[in-house]
């Protein structure tokens, strides 16, 4: 996996974590993180140990995961890390392992969790049952015509 593509998996995964961790205090939130997540967690903090910039980034964005510059600028960093081939290696591996521990699919922005279900760019989710249409796309428009039954002729 490319650097820039397991930084952005990464951000995606732990960022609903950090999220929720992080309304506790920030020093404890490794200690409510899935283990999965954790273990992810771990090896990028421990990689940004001795690197300002790189862990100023994950102190943001565990203060504040939601925000967009934090998540940028904590890729940044990861992206960074990730130039050497035996990191992007041992993290990508760990990040498969995290996703399957807390059953985590991450398509295109959408972020499904313990066997949920997410619709990314462009798409529907539906829990339940679905009666009627459903139509999808771009300026759609849609005209319902109702048609008279009409009564067979009877010649006379």
């Amino acid at each position: 996996m490319d650097p820039a593509t397991l930084a952005a998996g990464v951000t995606s995964f732990l960022a609903p974590y950090l999220v929720k961790a992080g309304q506790t205090l920030a020093t404890q939130a490794v200690e409510h993180l899935p283990e999965g997540v954790n273990k992810v967690w771990s090896y990028v903090s421990e990689k940004f140990q001795g690197k300002p910039a790189a862990e100023e980034a994950a102190k943001d964005l565990v203060s504040n995961a939601k925000d967009e510059d934090n998540q940028a600028a904590f890729r940044k960093e990861l992206k960074k890390l990730l130039e050497d081939p035996a990191i992007t290696a041992e993290l990508s591996a760990l990040l498969e392992k995290g996703k399957e521990s807390v059953g985590i699919n991450v398509q295109s922005g959408a972020v499904a969790t313990g066997g949920s279900v997410a619709a990314g760019q462009g798409g529907i989710a539906v829990g339940g049952s679905v009666d009627g249409n459903i139509v999808m796309g771009n300026n759609n428009t849609v005209s319902q015509q109702s048609a008279r039954k009409r009564e067979p002729r009877h010649p006379k």
